[in-house]
């Protein structure tokens, strides 16, 4: 059932993208980005889940789905959703839009004093802040989505560069420090009885979605060449993170490597002749997973490549 409302929706959708959004009407905009985001829905969140784990699966669909950038609609949940492109604005409108959807109490708050904006939603009766917009670091680096600023609320606010935003509620909500995947700088994967997430010491975890308990699965073998920033910040890592089939895609500098969550074995499904460029990223495009090939960390110009691996169940941008 679920197939078949995600299949209906994406039809409504690509029939409505395919016309310019200054002819649509705002019935019929309204209605493209109800499609949107109920699409979203089927594809990343399931009854199964916990409100936090339903929050982080839409928050990290909203990162992998829209590209920081101005555009006409860049500042409206419209913008983030269906055209994939936005500000912080649309950010914060388009994850608090998801978080309605899902029943989360979803909407979104702004900062005059900061010139910004971030999303704010209802988990078990607490109010927290989640901020897709810095979270969002991926440019070239495809599927790296890190988790800093996703779960605050006014306590902790200032701790996270976040003030003066204009609030006529508390946003209370309690700590929630010790969620294990506030470390993940990828997308999380919630699979069966576990989440899975690449963290920022290089290493795959696998959390107990019941206890919270974490084990590392592996660690990545190899760095990148600006993998240590000279002014003291803590080493980069540069992957995504894919489910297909029992298979947990990931990329090193040099390869695009699995984890086979049948049997715990780590295997190299591609080793592309990159040259003087490395892979800085893997995700999936089009049904297809890709990875991301550029000359370093920050390099303006970067080729995305197909793989030619079918991924048409994964969600991904």
């Amino acid at each position: 059932m679920r197939k078949l409302l995600a299949a209906v929706l994406s039809a409504l959708l690509f029939v409505t993208a395919s016309i310019p959004a200054w002819a649509l009407t705002e019935e019929e905009m309204d209605a493209a980005l109800e499609a949107r985001g109920r699409e979203a829905l089927a594809a990343c969140v399931d009854d199964g889940m916990t409100d936090l784990e339903k929050l982080t699966a839409l928050h990290d669909w909203l990162a992998l789905h829209c590209d920081y950038g101005a555009s006409p609609r860049s500042q409206t949940a419209y913008g983030a959703l269906v055209e994939g492109t936005a500000v912080c604005i649309g950010y914060a409108a388009g994850l608090g839009y998801l978080a309605a959807l899902a029943g989360l109490d979803g909407t979104y708050t702004y900062s005059e004093e900061l010139d910004h904006a971030w999303a704010l939603a209802t988990l078990d009766g607490g109010r927290y802040f989640s901020d897709c917009t810095w979270d969002d670091g991926k440019n070239q680096k495809m599927g790296l989505i890190r988790h800093t600023y996703f779960l605050f609320d006014e306590i902790n606010a200032p701790s996270k560069g976040h003030y003066g935003w204009d609030s006529r509620e508390r946003v209370r909500g309690g700590p929630l420090e010790d969620v294990p995947w506030t470390a993940a700088v990828t997308r999380v994967i919630f699979h069966g009885d576990f989440a899975y997430y690449f963290d920022g010491d290089f290493r795959l975890i696998r959390c107990d979605r019941a206890t919270w308990e974490t084990e590392e699965l592996l660690a990545l073998p190899d760095r990148w060449p600006d993998t240590d920033p000279p002014d003291g910040r803590d080493p980069e890592i540069y992957t995504g993170l894919v489910l297909i089939r029992e298979r947990l895609y990931f990329n090193t500098p040099t390869a695009l490597c699995y984890y086979d969550l049948t049997d715990g074995t780590v295997k190299t499904a591609l080793t592309p002749d990159t040259g003087e460029r490395r892979i800085y990223g893997v995700s999936v495009r089009n049904g297809v997973l890709c990875y991301s090939l550029a000359d370093g960390a920050n390099a303006i110009l970067f080729d995305v490549i197909e793989t030619g691996i079918s991924a048409r169940r994964a969600w991904g941008g």
